[in-house]
């Protein structure tokens, strides 16, 4: 048989929580060893965080990790001792969205679709997942089957036990960052572990309630939508939680905050970044224009928009900003939540190819 040809190399576990992680650090040891340098240089160099003070914050995170999910954090220990690397440093990777919540430079577009605005009848999700250059190369497919719990396919760096994907029960989950002047650093359960812990569950419901009862001190955003015809994007600051619902059927979100429950902030990010306001219209006014139409070769093409490059939906590098935190699409991906398939490129979708890939 052909080996499959994918994007990003699938890393497959299986068992309970420990043993899951073990197999993620044998299996991936070398991409978790270089992303945990990666991150410790990166914010060595810019941000002056010396490698003590990166693991005195991994620390800090790993009570809140295991008052949060203990099935997480035996996870996390596991992948420690597979990759044979610090577990504080590790839970700092994991943690890094809060470690260094003030110098994020993202740039995503999430968009979901319910079978109403589709042209066959199905749920789809889509996110261009823009971030720094520098990590492309870290990144994996993660394929969990954790006993008792859905089974797992999500996007991630190797040694992050959790991102954007979806899981055997049809539920899928994108994100976005926000950055408002109320975010700063406290130990809480990192966001990419809340998201991993809502892809455990097998009901929206389930992982709306993961999402609302999850401590936060920084903001975020998610999209979660599940076959059968729900979606829901929630968009958290640290005082509150917008909830924001489909209209007719479609459902986007970029980088800045539009709920009705983000009056008690300022939006940081939009003032650095204000792209993300075109990016939204023009991924809202696409929708709109196929509605009833829609199918993966559509959103295919809304994620390949170029309005306002290199700041466009299909993002590009910036040579005007500094080369460390430079950024792109580094992957597209699309899911059809009743067919339990994603397709996914590697880099921007203008000179990327889909792949598709199931969980069979």
């Amino acid at each position: 048989m052909k080996p499959l040809e994918t994007p990003f190399p699938i890393i497959r576990v299986e068992g309970d929580p420990y043993s899951c992680g073990v197999q993620h650090g044998e299996k991936a040891r070398e991409l978790v060893r270089r992303n945990v340098e990666y991150y410790v240089d990166l914010w060595g160099r810019n941000l002056g965080l010396s490698r003590e003070r990166i693991a005195e914050r991994g620390a800090e995170l790993l009570k809140a990790i295991g008052d949060f999910s203990p099935d997480l954090l035996e996870e996390l220990r596991g992948v420690a001792e597979g990759a044979d690397v610090s577990l504080e440093l590790l839970a700092a990777i994991n943690g890094r969205y809060e470690v260094v919540w003030s110098e994020m430079r993202p740039q995503c577009t999430s968009l979901a679709v319910l079978p109403e605005a589709s042209a066959d009848g199905h749920t789809l999700l889509a996110q261009n997942w823009d971030y720094l250059l520098g990590v492309q190369d870290g990144c994996i497919l993660l394929d969990v089957e954790e006993e008792g719990r859905p089974r797992i396919l999500m996007h991630t760096e190797a040694g992050i036990i959790g991102q954007k994907g979806f899981n055997s029960e049809g539920l899928g989950l994108v994100v976005n960052a926000l950055v408002s002047d109320g975010d700063h650093f406290e130990a809480n359960p990192p966001f990419w572990i809340v998201c991993r812990e809502m892809l455990r569950c097998s009901s929206i419901s389930e992982a709306m309630k993961v999402f609302l009862n999850a401590s936060r001190s920084v903001s975020y955003n998610v999209l979660l939508a599940q076959a059968g015809g729900f979606a829901v994007d929630l968009e958290a600051t640290p005082l509150d939680v917008s909830i924001l619902t489909p209209s007719e059927g479609l459902l986007a979100h970029t980088n800045h905050l539009i709920g009705p429950r983000a009056l008690k902030v300022r939006d940081i990010f939009v003032k650095r970044y204000p792209d993300s306001v075109y990016r939204l219209y023009r991924a809202e006014t696409a929708l709109e224009a196929e509605w009833g139409e829609i199918t993966m070769q559509t959103l295919m093409e809304i994620l390949r928009d170029h309005y306002g490059k290199p700041h466009s939906i299909c993002c590009h590098p910036d040579p005007r900003e500094p080369e460390d935190f430079r950024g792109a699409t580094l992957a597209s991906i699309i899911i059809d939540l009743d067919e339990r398939r994603m397709h996914i490129t590697r880099g921007p979708p203008c000179q990327a190819e889909y792949r598709e890939i199931t969980l069979e």
